[in-house]
């Protein structure tokens, strides 16, 4: 009887740490796509201000950048600054 209840608890255990990093994930996957979103929008309505064509591929680049960045505890203006070095002869073509 006691080896059901030890295998019972070790289940239950797992489900329970389980379910707390699966709702880690989600968050964090949410907050992420959230702030793309916002990203994209506001690359595209720079380069429109700019009279430049807006390139989604090339928007998807520099918002994917600028989330690596942001996730590696870089600053939001030193992402910024340095997603655009990264692409500036994409964006200025």
């Amino acid at each position: 009887m006691n080896y059901f209840k030890n295998i019972f608890l070790l289940s239950f255990s797992f489900l329970i740490i389980n379910q707390i990093f699966f709702d880690i994930s989600y968050a964090e996957i949410n907050y992420n796509s959230i702030i793309k979103t916002f990203c994209l929008n506001d690359f595209k309505e720079k380069m429109l201000k700019a009279n430049k064509e807006f390139n989604n591929s090339i928007g998807e680049e520099v918002c994917n950048c600028y989330l690596k960045n942001i996730s590696r505890n870089i600053s939001h203006d030193e992402s910024i600054y340095k997603c655009k070095l990264e692409n500036i002869q994409k964006i200025d073509s």
